[in-house]
């Protein structure tokens, strides 16, 4: 080491001579001693770049590179190879080229280390090292993942080198790349080859048969997948597998497949209906019907009705002549309630059982059509039909009330009611033009019945059929012609008709007075009955809301955005003075009103003079506080309190540019008013109620006597409106102990402490129950478990600061959270007696894990 040094120290006094043949004979020496010696290394190949030798200062350099090992040293190993070897690399050993192009991609230049791998692959295949080009590969077939020639080349290196599975791996790839690409048959290629070289592979196994399947071979996809079937649980393969069995015909196998799945995965919906549809396809009706109740189970316990029905809807569709899907299809509506879609799939159900010679079942379903719709002018066409194979007494008496329905509602108004014999010989036409004349009226009258009950999608449905069916004939008919005016609806290309309907008897004010007030005619325009539907929309959301102000929001919203003003205003107060609760919703470009102007609004619009119908309306006029709010005219509604009869608040909407008011918009701000009053004055008497049961002023708490009152309450509220509801007890960890030590006293105190910081944290509509001495309950409404498992972290969160007054410790708290489950048996009571056992069992399971936790009791399965 000492003769090392000497040499390092003359070669330095050589350079500082500039002597530098005799510096490098000095640097040689050194490597003499130590040979790995790094300075004299870089300085020798320093020397010879200075003297423009630079193949000399390569091998130096070369010999440098490899000794910077040292993850610190990489970027001065990168360095010299970029400034003095790269350019030299033909030069290179493939193991230094390969070290590089690894530096290269640990700093995430991909595209570079990939180059330099591809060289060092070279020089490794050329010098008969294929182990070291496969390393060499592998590494560039994952920097280019999307690269199918590096796929293909490491494969073909990994299978002349034994390594079956690297190569299968690498052909899978391929496989991918080329589907991607649409190249179908090289794909296929790629991966036949893969799956002859590792047959064990799930993966291999999974692309190869799908891409059997997609060049239509499914058998022999089936036959690929079959040995991985059994232990497997990952939802693509099941699907993909279940597929493959279902186009090669293996229907049975494929239904176990996708029940397990369903069973266990929750997945494989769309493949059942499929099935479904496959076993109708095949004339196996009641297996379809078998794969659609598991689906309807499965959907209908998850609350996705109308997703099964729609789905249902596309397999039924497609196969309208199998019977026992007509007969399921006709019996989800009919439990669904919808008897407009029911009534249809009877008509087809009528036609299947008619052709396949079930004249029994066809004409219990043609006694079905006339229950529901014995108007239906398509019946009469349905008994004739059935004559002659059907029972002789059962067609005479479907006829006898065919003809009565017929002709005793549309004679009614004019002439007695004959007898049932002349009744049917009226109703029974003889000729074609007969037929068609009766046909027009039993549909004339469908519709009267229905604009009468406000019913206008049938109304409008029924007055299409007639306009497809006899053209025309609104020309001729002065009957037809006020039903379409009645309706507001004219046939494609019809001139409209200035028709006046006919005054309803009923009403005792003159022609005059119903001319002018469509609401005395009895039959509802178009807009008054969209009213009436947004009426029911809005009145419902109100009354889902939870807090008097979330209500007055809901109703400024949804009035704004359905009459298309510039600003709606709710208000709840005694006129004259500041409203008790106000809400205002603003439209475009409008800023929200100072409470100065709404007061002044207030007192503008109560002082004008209503109009027939209750409407306020205030046109802008100079020195009107309608300018500083930008609003031209502005219509408004009192609300009135129905138990007192005094006004209790106000509804108005405003519009920035004229706008002449009409009645049907004031019936609808009245008629959300008075919902809107309703729902409040319900929640401030449900919080009065709740106050009236608190134990004590200090704690703000309820008395365990109202704990089982309020949860009835809760849970009737639940399942009327389909929302969840939750329970939290808080428990003082070792409560009953520290209560026999501490006394009841200082216990109480604590509760109270404990009560006053909590109750901030939970919302307006929860309920906090004093449950023991050392507990609160906390009922909690349209909170679902993981929303009530949130609220108890908090709540612990914010106990964990608490002192007790007797100790400078603070406690811990358990919780225990449970949710209320709505079974078809369960009425309320069943509801709260199982809510109520299982948080006891909770709270139990708390204490055995000796507290500082939280115990969810899922609900158990329906």
């Amino acid at each position: 080491m000492t003769d090392v040094n000497k040499q390092l120290e003359r070669a330095k006094k050589f350079l500082e001579k500039n002597r530098i043949e005799d510096a490098i004979d000095a640097y040689l020496a050194v490597l003499e001693e130590a040979p790995a010696h790094p300075e004299a290394t870089q300085a020798l190949g320093d020397l010879y770049a200075r003297q423009e030798q630079p193949e000399r200062a390569a091998v130096y350099y070369g010999m440098f590179f490899d000794l910077l090992i040292d993850p610190k040293d990489e970027s001065k190993a990168l360095a010299i190879y970029n400034r003095f070897l790269k350019n030299l690399s033909a030069n290179q050993p493939p193991e230094r080229i390969a070290r590089y192009a690894f530096l290269q991609q640990k700093q995430n230049r991909p595209e570079e280390a990939s180059e330099q791998y591809g060289k060092a692959a070279e020089l490794f295949t050329l010098a008969g090292r294929e182990e070291d080009a496969l390393f060499c590969l592998e590494r560039m077939a994952q920097l280019e993942p999307e690269n199918l020639s590096r796929q293909v080349k490491l494969a073909e290196v990994a299978e002349r080198n034994k390594r079956n599975t690297l190569a299968a791996r690498a052909l899978l790839r391929a496989g991918q790349l080329a589907t991607a690409s649409r190249a179908t048959d090289e794909s296929l290629k790629y991966l036949a080859r893969a799956h002859a070289l590792a047959p064990q592979e799930r993966s291999v196994a999974l692309l190869y048969g799908a891409a059997k399947l997609r060049k239509g071979d499914a058998a022999d996809a089936a036959k690929l997948l079959e040995p991985f079937a059994a232990t497997e649980a990952d939802p693509v393969f099941l699907e993909t597998f279940s597929e493959a069995l279902v186009r090669s015909g293996q229907l049975d196998r494929a239904r176990e497949v996708l029940e397990k799945l369903l069973r266990e995965k929750n997945a494989g919906l769309s493949r059942l209906f499929l099935l479904a549809d496959q076993y109708a396809t095949t004339g196996a009706g009641s297996k379809a019907v078998e794969v659609l109740a598991v689906l309807k189970r499965k959907m209908f316990a998850d609350k996705r009705h109308n997703e099964f029905a729609a789905q249902l809807d596309d397999v039924a569709g497609r196969h309208t002549d199998s019977s026992e899907i007509l007969e399921f299809w006709a019996g989800l509506y009919n439990e669904l309630n919808r008897e407009s879609k029911y009534f249809e799939i009877m008509i087809r159900l009528f036609d299947a059982y008619l052709a396949g010679g079930n004249v029994r079942k066809a004409c219990d379903c043609l006694e079905r059509l006339v229950d529901i719709d014995s108007y239906d002018y398509r019946n009469q066409e349905r008994l004739e039909r059935l004559r002659g194979k059907a029972d002789e007494g059962f067609v005479q008496r479907v006829a006898r009330r065919l003809t009565r329905s017929g002709t005793t509602i549309s004679t009614s108004e004019t002439e007695p009611q004959a007898g049932p014999q002349s009744v049917r010989e009226s109703g029974a036409p003889v000729t074609e033009e007969g037929r068609r004349m009766q046909a027009l009226e039993d549909l004339i009258v469908q519709t009267e019945i229905f604009l009468q009950y406000s019913l206008q999608n049938k109304a409008l449905d029924r007055l299409q059929k007639i306009a497809e069916i006899f053209p025309g004939e609104e020309l001729k008919n002065e009957r037809l012609q006020n039903l379409y005016q009645m309706a507001n609806w004219w046939p494609q290309g019809a001139a409209v008709k200035k028709v006046e309907p006919p005054a309803r008897l009923q009403s005792p004010p003159s022609a005059e007075v119903a001319k002018t007030n469509p609401a005395k005619t009895g039959t509802y325009a178009a807009d008054t009955l969209r009213d009436l539907s947004k009426i029911s929309e809005i009145n419902q959301k109100i009354f889902r809301q939870q807090t008097p102000r979330a209500m007055l929001n809901t109703a400024v919203n949804e009035i704004g955005e359905y009459l298309r003003v510039s600003r709606a205003l709710a208000v709840i107060g005694s006129p004259g003075r500041p409203p008790d609760l106000a809400a205002e919703y603003c439209g475009p470009n409008m800023k929200p009103a100072p409470g100065a102007q709404v007061v002044f609004l207030l007192a503008q619009v109560e002082k004008a003079e209503g109009d027939e119908v209750g409407g306020l309306v205030v046109d802008h006029a100079p020195g009107s506080v309608l300018g500083d709010l930008a609003l031209r005219t502005v219509l408004g509604v009192k609300i009135t309190d129905r138990e007192t009869q005094q006004p209790a608040g106000m509804l108005i909407v405003g519009h920035a540019e004229p706008r002449k008011w009409k009645p049907n918009e004031t019936y609808f701000l009245q008629a959300i008013g008075d919902q809107m009053l309703m729902s409040v004055s319900h929640t401030r008497l449900r919080s009065l109620v709740r106050r009236m049961g608190v134990s004590d002023e200090r704690s703000g708490l309820l008395s365990r006597s109202s704990y089982q009152s309020c949860l009835l309450t809760e849970a009737d509220r639940a399942r009327t409106q389909g929302t969840p509801l939750a329970l939290t007890i808080l428990q003082i960890d070792r409560g009953g102990e520290l209560l026999r030590q501490q006394g009841e006293s200082p216990m109480e105190r604590f509760l109270e402490q404990l009560a006053r910081s909590l109750q901030p944290i939970v919302r307006q509509n929860d309920v906090a129950v004093k449950y023991t001495s050392w507990s609160l309950a906390f009922i909690l409404p349209d909170t679902t478990i993981d929303g009530a498992q949130n609220l108890a972290d908090k709540l612990r969160r914010a106990a964990s600061g608490i002192r007790p007054p007797w100790d400078s410790t603070a406690i811990t708290l358990s919780a225990g959270i449970v949710e209320a489950v709505a079974k078809s048996d369960f009425d309320s009571e069943d509801i709260v007696t199982d809510l109520m056992n299982r948080a006891e069992t909770s709270v139990e399971e708390a204490r055995k894990r000796g507290g500082d936790t939280v115990v969810t009791m899922e609900a158990p399965k329906v």
